[in-house]
């Protein structure tokens, strides 16, 4: 399931300084070597590449039956491709204006960290057997 792409022409081109990894669709990108890669980096986009295969599989069952009922043409399904990403980018917002509400509460509130998809990455940093022991939609828990 985990598709690597070490030096790649993408991540040296597409990310900013100081990144150096990126998951697309369900592949990571990276501009590192193999030996120079950490296996906590990779770990980590290998998850976000499962949380996509999730939501695609998912949005797209979906959207097949609404296609079914509704009579809806076939090229909805190209829909459930960017399903992974509407959903980080609007858990994201909605984060962000709790944390704008909290402010002068919490400045340690971080957007970023707490996004679901970013939790269980982040825990599954640390072991490289996660993927195979977890369940699916494991994100979800962090809700």
């Amino acid at each position: 399931m985990k598709k690597v792409f070490y030096r790649s022409w993408i991540a040296k081109h597409l990310l900013f300084a100081g990144y150096s990894t990126i998951t697309l669709l369900a592949w990571v990108f990276t501009k590192w070597s193999k030996t120079e890669a950490r296996q906590s980096t990779i770990n980590h986009e290998c998850t976000h590449a499962r949380q996509w295969i999730e939501l695609t599989v998912a949005s797209g069952l979906l959207i097949w039956i609404v296609m079914l009922i509704w009579n809806y043409s076939a090229w909805w399904l190209i829909c459930s491709v960017a399903t992974f990403y509407v959903w980080y980018i609007l858990e994201w917002c909605i984060r962000k204006m709790i944390a704008s509400v909290l402010a002068d509460c919490r400045e340690d509130y971080d957007a970023y960290r707490l996004i679901s998809f970013e939790r269980e990455a982040r825990l599954s940093e640390k072991d490289s057997n996660y993927l195979e022991n977890s369940t699916y939609f494991a994100w979800m828990r962090f809700y």
